[in-house]
Formats: structure tokens, sequence, C-alpha cells
């Protein structure tokens, strides 16, 4: 199996990234389709379609609205798939990487891979775990005219995960974390001058590399996140 950007703690569940439903991690991966564009009766439906550059560079994870929609005459025209809410979407190429959770059924192009995670996964868990072996994914990523990730190169992938307890006590503080960062974006709004601003962007740069060393030993299994929790508490 693939060597993974993050460390993987060896007292975790070990698994790759394939559809197993004996693992509990992941159920299946889906790809996307496109309904042909020259047809009014697959467009302007009410089933949200996403492509990937709706989400790159997005700061949250969760995707509740698209550009378009198709109906359902396109999407049973088309490789597209009607997704479950939780579906992780991570784009295999242009861009490589870009994730995001969805919270309504919605269905994708077929420039994603789609996971439906086990109960041994949570959607949100896996979709920060991809952000950061965002590394790993650039590397792997290959193709003969753009950068592409493909099913046998991300199958292979090896991934490690604490119960779904401890994720869900991680998932608490990233929350958290997340919610200090996107703060820090209304209070550059709001600089009475350009000195205050530089020195909020300033702030919000250090924070953001705190959150990703945080997230990074978090994952990884080299910061406990009961010894955290402590500490937070002190």
């Amino acid at each position: 199996m693939a060597e993974p950007f993050l460390l993987s703690h060896k007292d975790w569940f070990h698994g790759t990234l394939e559809a197993c439903k004996k693992t509990g991690l992941i159920l299946q991966v889906e790809s996307g389709g496109t309904p042909k564009t020259n047809e009014d009766d697959y467009w302007e439906g009410d089933i949200p379609w996403l492509t990937p550059k709706e989400i790159t560079d997005m700061d949250g994870v969760y995707v509740s609205k698209t550009e378009r929609n198709i109906t359902t005459l396109g999407l049973k025209s088309s490789a597209a798939k009607l997704l479950p809410a939780g579906t992780v979407m991570l784009s295999k190429r242009a861009p490589v990487g870009a994730v995001a959770v969805n919270t309504v059924p919605m269905a994708t192009n077929q420039g994603f891979l789609n996971f439906t995670c086990g109960p041994l996964l949570r959607p949100l868990y896996l979709a920060y775990w991809f952000r950061l072996n965002k590394p790993y994914l650039d590397a792997v990523a290959n193709g003969s005219t753009y950068p592409e990730l493909y099913k046998s190169d991300l199958f292979e992938f090896h991934i490690s995960v604490p119960s779904v307890d401890v994720q869900d006590k991680i998932l608490k503080v990233i929350s958290a974390l997340q919610f200090c960062k996107l703060s820090g974006h209304a209070l550059e709004q709001s600089a009475l001058d350009m000195q205050q601003l530089s020195n909020i962007k300033a702030e919000s740069n250090e924070l953001e590399k705190t959150i990703n060393q945080v997230m990074f030993l978090l994952f990884s299994g080299e910061l406990s996140i009961d010894d955290l929790s402590k500490r937070l508490s002190l």
C-alpha cells in the first residue's frame, strides 16, 4: 500500500480507500457525469450538479448549492449519479484534491471521485484527511494531458483512523479552530485603516499555520485529543 503524507498511528484502525463493506470505512466510490449540454430537457432542473471549480479554494467543507442544476431525465441519460447527503466529493482533476461534503442529495460531473463512508468513518473526518494529504495527492496524480487522480492510485492509499468517538472529539476541536479562522476574515472587513488590516492579516496567517500544525498532529495521532482537551481547559 502507498504511504500517505500523514503518519499512521499503530493503535488505530488501518485500511485503504477501496470500497469494502466488511471494513466499515468506505462503502462505495462513484464518479460522475455530464448530461448533453445541448439538450434543454436535461438542464435547469432541481438536482444540484457540482463541478470542481466550484469548490476550488473553498474555506469551508460543506456544499449545498451549485451553479447549475440538472433534471431527472438528465441524470438518467448520463453517467451522473444522485449521491446521498454526507458524500465526500474529491476532485480528481482541474484541480486535484479539492474536497467537499454535500448537505443535500447532489450529482457531480466526471471530475470527481465520490466516497460514501461506512460506520467507522465520519465523512467530515475523511474530508479533512484528504485536505491534509494534499501533498501526496499532488504527487501521485498523473496524466498525459493534465494531472489526474485514478482509482487504482487512491485505492492503494493507506488510511488509519481512530474510533468514531475520538473522530467526533477531533472534529469538535477542528470546528472551533475553523470558526476562529473564519472570524478573522470578518475582522478584516471591519478594519479602520491599512495598518490595522495588516495586523489582522498577520494574526490570521499565524492562526492558520497553528491550525494546520494542530490538525496534522491530531490526524497523525501524535497529539492525543484528550491531552489537548486537558491543556485547553487549564
